[in-house]
């Protein structure tokens, strides 16, 4: 008898022991987004499902109710442990981050898959070991869709109807384009659209159409401006906590990368693809007007994306990096991504 209550007291002390009753790991991700919106329900919660269901539970992540930082903070945030998974926006940062302002140039395309992916992979080359994301574990970089116009009472068919209006503007691009065309930028987080929308503070706001749907705003802003090839779009990353990544086994480890770099950039191109088309369908459906840029529009955008280029390559030689090979690159990656 005492032979088997020792054995059996054996038995649970190792049971305890084994990985499948370790306490699992908890990524505590800060969304700056509503939970509700899009990106989160078709990407990020994916992705953390994924994970937590390919670890059988290690690896879990607690959505937290709140952000804990101003959306350009959150890369610190995860660095000193307020919370442990986030992501970020390039534009958000423009002095930290300028090596990867050029996704935000103007006419990048029409899909999000292109951009992100030839993204991810330019990041690989040339900055994967620049240091940019020091203490924090990136996960993978993407872009959004083409940027558009859209404004509450008219289309924007010249220079000169810019001129005064208030627009909502996220990163540099888009504000140094509607400074030039003489409008006021309000330098505004996109949560605060509706709000900015809904009191007149703004006449309208550079968005993809994504933005309709997921800041409730379609019935603020029917009229939409397109430029083909996008006004600009904003480079994100993904990160999460490098302390706890690496406390984590090999497998777990293993399961996590999977799903980042480019198969990141890919997952997340194709949401940003899907959110805007229900955005411009949902346009559709209210009865907004549409319209193309006009030529001198279009000749503007064209000579303003030739400055931001030229400052770019001037920046980063100031960096020790080519720019202009990067920039080759990039466009390089984002044609053959374009072809398939």
């Amino acid at each position: 008898m005492k032979y088997k209550l020792a054995a059996m007291g054996v038995a649970v002390a190792m049971t305890a022991l084994t990985p499948a009753s370790q306490a699992a790991t908890e990524f505590s991700f800060s969304n700056w987004i509503p939970w509700t919106h899009n990106l989160a329900t078709r990407l990020y919660i994916p992705w953390m499902e994924e994970i937590e269901q390919k670890t059988n539970g290690r690896v879990k992540f607690k959505r937290l109710p709140k952000p804990v930082a101003h959306p350009r903070a959150h890369m610190d945030a995860v660095r000193t442990g307020q919370a442990d998974a986030a992501f970020g926006v390039h534009g958000y940062s423009p002095r930290r981050l300028r090596a990867y302002l050029f996704t935000d140039f103007p006419q990048l395309g029409e899909s999000a898959v292109a951009t992100s992916v030839a993204f991810q992979r330019t990041y690989e080359k040339f900055f994967k070991n620049k240091g940019h994301y020091k203490g924090v574990h990136l996960i993978g970089m993407n872009t959004h869709g083409p940027g558009v116009i859209h404004h509450a009472s008219k289309i924007i068919k010249s220079i000169a109807d810019m001129k005064g209006q208030k627009i909502r503007t996220g990163g540099p691009v888009p504000r140094l384009i509607v400074q030039t065309w003489g409008g006021v930028s309000i330098r505004q987080p996109a949560p605060k659209s509706y709000e900015l929308l809904s009191t007149g503070v703004v006449d309208g706001v550079t968005f993809p159409y994504e933005a309709l749907v997921g800041f409730r705003i379609v019935n603020l802003v029917k009229f939409h401006t397109e430029i083909p090839g996008g006004l600009y779009s904003s480079g994100f990353y993904t990160f999460i906590s490098k302390k706890k990544y690496d406390a984590l086994s090999a497998a777990d480890k293993n399961t996590i990368d999977a799903t980042s770099g480019e198969a990141f950039a890919l997952r997340a191109g194709k949401v940003w693809d899907q959110n805007d088309a229900d955005g411009l369908a949902a346009a559709k459906k209210a009865g907004h007007t549409f319209a193309k840029a006009s030529d001198e529009i279009m000749a503007s955008v064209r000579q303003i994306k030739a400055k931001l280029e030229a400052q770019y390559v001037a920046d980063m030689k100031k960096d020790g990096i080519d720019g202009a090979e990067v920039l080759k690159y990039f466009h390089g990656e984002l044609g053959k991504v374009q072809k398939k």
